[in-house]
């Protein structure tokens, strides 16, 4: 298997909160695409693995979304953890992969192209798919979209 190839790996972690299971439906809900795939081949290891876990997988445009939240006890994606995603999508950006995370207030953006949103929400996903418009191209995004609302 190359990098950049997305998979199914028996490795990758379920779907850890109900706001991830959420945003995979609304991204389906707009989104003609598979998402299926759990993991993404890299070149340098990953925590000891050739592969990385994304929230969401979306092979056709060479995207991969995270979810980050503060969770529960306020302690996620900061320090330690923050310094292990910047890592991560470093590495699928190195495999040719687009990466935007969706940032839950109070957390920052990371990247030039993560939003920060309130929540999950229809708002959140089409912000969200405009994105994937800008850093993919429009007409591309659009041909994947279930409805007629322009990209």
């Amino acid at each position: 298997m190359r990098p950049g190839e997305a998979f199914c790996s028996e490795r990758a972690p379920r779907a850890t909160s109900a706001a991830e299971g959420r945003l995979r439906a609304l991204i389906a809900a707009r989104l003609d695409v598979d998402l299926g795939c759990t993991a993404v081949r890299v070149r340098s290891p990953f925590f000891g693995h050739l592969e990385v876990w994304p929230d969401v997988i979306i092979p056709e445009l060479a995207i991969a979304v995270e979810l980050d939240t503060v969770g529960r006890n306020a302690d996620e994606h900061v320090g330690r953890r923050e310094r292990a995603d910047r890592r991560k999508d470093q590495l699928l950006r190195e495999a040719g992969w687009q990466v935007i995370r969706l940032r839950c207030r109070p957390l920052r953006a990371l990247g030039p192209d993560d939003l920060v949103v309130s929540g999950v929400s229809a708002t959140a996903v089409e912000a969200l798919i405009e994105r994937m418009g800008e850093t993919r191209g429009a007409l591309l995004v659009q041909a994947y979209r279930r409805d007629t609302r322009a990209g």
